[in-house]
């Protein structure tokens, strides 16, 4: 006798991983789908931060008080 067909039957692929969530580190188990994204995520906010980060830096002058400026 064949064995009878089944259904195939797909697990999801979750992996426990800490995450910041609603300003909080949480443990969460995360399908790998996912974390992707969230990883994706986070890395565009890191990208931003340090894109604004240069911006302030180019936009803030330094002024040294103790020189100065002699018209003749």
């Amino acid at each position: 006798m064949r064995a009878t067909k089944k259904r195939v039957v797909f697990k999801v692929n979750l992996h426990s991983v800490k995450v910041t969530y609603q300003g909080r580190r949480q443990t969460m188990r995360l399908c790998t789908k996912c974390l992707r994204k969230v990883k994706s995520q986070s890395q565009s906010e890191e990208s931003k931060s340090k894109e604004q980060e240069k911006e302030e830096k180019l936009i803030t002058p330094i002024i040294k008080e103790s020189s100065r400026v002699v018209s003749v």
